[in-house]
């Protein structure tokens, strides 16, 4: 195959080893099996897993591949649409904030998906997560704000290359399969935006989708089909077509490949929404517990928002302050702070259909609006920045400019342990998820994915 941005990927992938990983990456990588696994349990039984196992179960086929907290198992393809979807369904998944994308929510689910059906160790499926990783970020790396600026899902489209990668290495592709695969993966990489007018369910899918397809990709490359060589960066390709401007940085594509890890620059999620308003959600927090308020001393709220953020978190603002459902309430940024204010929290009950109607919240985002800040860093990190005018005339204001949760800003791996324990009790009993989370923590010595996903497994 010509030497293209796909062919260096490949070769990347292909050749990079267990053994050569740093300690760091690979600890990392537990926590964010553990993290993905917890907030995956925290879906099952919504009305939209329901919907998606009711899919894949009618679709048959040999049993490779566990779908979590259900009796079946199917295809790896089938298995790692459910549980991808499952994922991002409480959008509770972590974000890189330069390529705006969920790595984990598509990656974890296909290296789980596709170790299983090839009898994969711990180590392998770790190695193959990581290659996974590193290709799907470093194309959204490439053009950041990119492809939400024409309207598509980075993760959606990134993701179909990350999973197509971890799902080829699992399959012991080469170089030249596994381009084949990223070829392959350009002509089935999707997901609109468009679920932000309404709130409907499209975006759960997306990782979902991501990981089938990219699975899709890669046994057909194993059977050698064929993908386009310059997928990526050629006339036609990714960031031509998908992505406003469409003037890419390709050197972001391999700079630093196997030297600096982008697994480690990405954000685990303190809070189940869009992770643009978490900075804004803890510095009203801030502001709540440093000035003991209570909504009613909160007279207005200002936000400065960095320019690219406001499509998704603030307009229509009039949507924004009064979302027209649970899932909408996500992705407002009016609300997010509205409901940190009122209740000194946010989890994922906080973003129920009940709790978007209480009208103490309503009374907050009804006295919310924003202001366009460009000199907010972003999209080099997540910004918040919070003014409040309370009703004795007073202001107050608190600003981050790295969310918590991110390399800069950490979070604990008690904390981590703590989210997990919270999402996964909502399913399974305490001395499985403790189990569980022991399992993860020594997840690369496991002579078989399956002695980890057997406790996923619903008997």
């Amino acid at each position: 195959m010509t030497e293209t941005c796909s062919m260096e990927l490949a070769r990347f992938a292909a050749e990079l080893e267990y053994a050569k990983l740093p300690s760091e990456v690979v600890e990392n990588v537990r926590l964010r099996l553990l993290d993905t696994v917890g907030v995956c349990l925290a879906s099952v039984g919504t009305e939209y897993a329901s919907a998606i196992a009711d899919v894949v179960r009618s679709q048959g086929g040999r049993p490779e591949a566990t779908l979590f907290c259900q009796p079946d198992r199917l295809p790896a393809t089938w298995a790692a649409l459910y549980n991808g979807a499952l994922a991002h369904g409480n959008d509770f998944d972590d974000t890189h904030s330069v390529a705006l994308v969920h790595p984990s929510g598509v990656v974890i689910p296909t290296a789980l998906a596709v170790a299983e059906r090839t009898g994969a160790t711990g180590r392998e499926a770790v190695t193959a997560a990581v290659a996974g990783y590193e290709v799907g970020l470093r194309i959204g790396m490439a053009v950041p704000s990119g492809f939400h600026a024409r309207g598509f899902h980075a993760t959606g489209v990134c993701g179909t290359f990350a999973a197509a990668v971890t799902a080829g290495r699992l399959l012991r592709l080469d170089a030249s399969h596994l381009a084949h695969a990223i070829g392959i993966a350009g002509s089935q990489a999707a997901g609109s935006l468009e679920f932000l007018a309404d709130g409907a369910w499209t975006k759960r899918l997306h990782p979902g989708w991501a990981a089938h397809a990219g699975i899709v990709a890669a046994l057909l490359a194993a059977r050698g089909y064929t993908g386009p060589a310059a997928a990526l960066e050629g006339r036609f390709g990714l960031f031509n077509a998908y992505a406003t401007p469409a003037r890419p940085d390709l050197t972001r594509l391999t700079s630093g490949l196997g030297q600096e890890w982008e697994v480690l620059n990405t954000d685990f999620k303190p809070y189940p929404c869009g992770h643009l308003s978490h900075p804004y959600m803890d510095c009203a927090r801030s502001l709540r517990a440093k000035h003991q308020l209570t909504p009613e001393d909160v007279e207005a709220i200002e936000l400065r928002v960095p320019g690219p953020a406001v499509p998704i978190l603030c307009e229509p603002l009039a949507d924004k302050r009064r979302p027209a459902n649970a899932y909408a309430a996500r992705f407002s940024l009016p609300y997010a702070v509205a409901v940190v204010l009122a209740e000194g929290q946010a989890g994922i009950d906080d973003f129920s259909e009940a709790r978007i109607r209480d009208p103490r919240i309503l009374a907050l985002t009804a006295r919310t609006t924003y202001q366009i800040d460009n000199t907010l860093p972003f999209p080099e990190h997540f910004p918040g920045w919070v003014r409040l005018r309370l009703r004795d005339g007073s202001e107050i204001e608190a600003r981050m400019d790295v969310s918590r949760g991110s390399r800069e800003h950490p979070m604990t791996e008690a904390e981590l342990h703590e989210k997990f324990e919270s999402n996964a009790a909502r399913t399974l009993p305490r001395e499985a998820l403790e189990a569980l989370w022991e399992q993860g923590l020594g997840f690369d010595g496991l002579s078989g994915v399956a002695e980890f996903t057997r406790f996923l497994a619903k008997s």
